[in-house]
């Protein structure tokens, strides 16, 4: 390496370094600041939000997944209808390209919602099988409550499916070197085999984009968990949590670079 990119490297970490240092002593405040209102945001805080939000959950929950899975039913069909009609166009008259990358932008957008209501989904499971104590409280009602919860939770898995294979079979047709079914559990794999360059040059920079948004949401969910346990007796499992996804995905991110190098 010659001196010239030597001293290009010592002048770039000079100049970030300066940077960093900011960095450090406003974190540094902000810890300290935190520290010492902790014990007045325990007053505040300590017993009415968790005693809020139990009460938000335990009204909500057996109905939401129900509610938002309706909801997401109607829009993808709308959405999908009116893409398809687009597509069925370009085929009869195959004269703007525009009009596919249009298509291929709404086809994201419905896989984006039915992601998100999957999630949503799994999530007010959970809390319906870990509030199902204050259910047995109400009698008859919490059967209504649970069975609601588990209708709920089986529409939004089976309404994600049947529009995400909607997405994909229509995907397929547009571009047919695309291959895999939805059904396969290989599915992502061969999905991703079948892609040209260009498609998987989109599908790497999305994926590094993820591990970064989710490494800046670990370091934010590891400083709630330190707060909550003072605030909330959160105990060690959250941070434990947070840590072994955190490692996941770092460890798993760094074995594929290398592979590929």
């Amino acid at each position: 390496m010659s001196n010239t990119n030597i001293n290009e490297i010592k002048k770039e970490d000079k100049k970030a370094f300066k940077g960093f240092i900011i960095l450090i002593i406003i974190a540094l405040i902000a810890g300290f600041f935190t520290g010492f209102i902790s014990g007045n945001l325990k007053e505040i805080l300590g017993e009415s939000v968790p005693i809020l939000l139990i009460s938000i959950l335990e009204k909500i929950t057996p109905f939401v997944s129900i509610v938002l899975s309706l909801i997401i039913i109607i829009i993808s069909k709308i959405i999908y209808a009116n893409t398809r009609k687009k597509y069925d166009l370009f085929k009869k008259s195959n004269d703007n390209e525009d009009i596919v990358d249009k298509i291929e932008g709404n086809l994201s957008i419905l896989l984006l919602i039915t992601s998100i209501n999957t999630i949503v989904g799994f999530f007010f499971f959970g809390v319906a099988s870990v509030l199902s104590t204050f259910y047995s409280r109400s009698g008859d009602i919490s059967i209504i409550r649970v069975f609601c919860s588990f209708i709920g939770f089986i529409l939004c898995l089976i309404s994600s499916i049947l529009i995400q294979k909607n997405v994909i079979n229509l995907e397929k047709e547009i571009n047919p070197l695309l291959k895999g079914s939805i059904y396969d559990i290989n599915f992502s794999k061969k999905w991703v085999e079948s892609c040209d360059e260009a498609i998987k040059l989109g599908i790497f920079k999305s994926a590094y984009k993820a591990y970064k948004c989710v490494s800046i949401t670990c370091i934010i969910l590891w400083i709630f968990c330190v707060i909550g346990h003072d605030l909330w007796n959160f105990g060690v499992m959250p941070m434990v949590m947070v840590t072994i996804i955190w490692l996941v995905q770092t460890i798993s991110y760094s074995i594929e670079s290398i592979k590929r190098k």
